[in-house]
This record gives C-alpha cells, sequence and structure tokens, in this order.
C-alpha cells in the first residue's frame, strides 16, 4: 500500500479549495492500494487557505503564506501525522503531488510567489525520506509495483 495526495485522488483539499485529480490515482484508490493524506490539513490548516512557500533562511527551511505568517508549525505536524500514518500502514511509498510546499518530490516554488520553480522537496517528503521511505511523483506511477 502506499500513501497518496489526496488531492490527487479527487479530494479538494488544495489551498484554493480544488483538487489535481489523476485518474490512474483513483483507479488504484478504489482497488485499496492507496490510502489518502492531506498534511496541510493533518496539520489544522483551513480549506481554502492562502497559498503557502518555503523559503530558506540561513539554511533552515520556513513556510510561508503568501501574507508573510509563518506557517512551518502547521507544515511540520502535518508531515509528523503523515508519517505516523505511514507506519501504521506499513506503506510501500508515497505518491505525492509535485510543487507543493508539503509534498514537491522534486520541485517547489522558490518562495518568492512569482510561479519559479526550483528543484527542492517539501516539508512532507523530507521528513518521509528521512525515516527510509520512496516518495514518488504522479510521473513516476510506470516504475512502482503494487500487490493487489
Amino acid at each position: 500500500m502506499y500513501i497518496a495526495s489526496a488531492c490527487l485522488l479527487g479530494v479538494n483539499c488544495k489551498y484554493d479549495g480544488q483538487n489535481n485529480f489523476n485518474e490512474k490515482l483513483y483507479e488504484m484508490f478504489k482497488k485499496s492500494l492507496l490510502f489518502p493524506v492531506c498534511p496541510e490539513v493533518l496539520g489544522g490548516m483551513t480549506i481554502p487557505r492562502s497559498p503557502c512557500e518555503i523559503k530558506v533562511v540561513n539554511n533552515e527551511s520556513y513556510v510561508f503564506d503568501i501574507k508573510g505568517n509563518n506557517k512551518t508549525k502547521e507544515f511540520k505536524l502535518g508531515a509528523n501525522k503523515v508519517l505516523d500514518i505511514a507506519k501504521l500502514l506499513n506503506i510501500d511509498g508515497a505518491i505525492l503531488m509535485d510543487r507543493s510546499p508539503s509534498c514537491g518530490v522534486n520541485k517547489i516554488y522558490d518562495g518568492n510567489f512569482n510561479h519559479n520553480l526550483i528543484d527542492g522537496i517539501g516539508i512532507t517528503t523530507k521528513i518521509l525520506k528521512d525515516n527510509g521511505y520512496s516518495v514518488y511523483t504522479i510521473k513516476e506511477l510506470n516504475n512502482l509495483s503494487f500487490n493487489n
């Protein structure tokens, strides 16, 4: 079993109240191969919410919303809850939404709210990887094996 960003399964939990529905992932979810998570909601953030991006200050990553409010605590709380779920379910890995400050796997926004992507990973992705879990984007689905 894998965990997956809930927005990829059609849950309207993105910052703007929308989703990033992926038909292939949804079919896998219907076969009980995926468990949906939204780290930002698990961290106590509302739907909708102000857009957030990671900003690196003195080699430390912080998450700020577009209004300048520090949301790092909420992002870390949600990431740790996802880690707890991963351990509880003994997952094989995670399929997360790239570009997100929580779930970014390869790319995140640069922290200036100008739509500029940079190489980097989200808070949840980092915590999962630091704990030995493999994290994938939807583009890597064909490389995964699912035991059903």
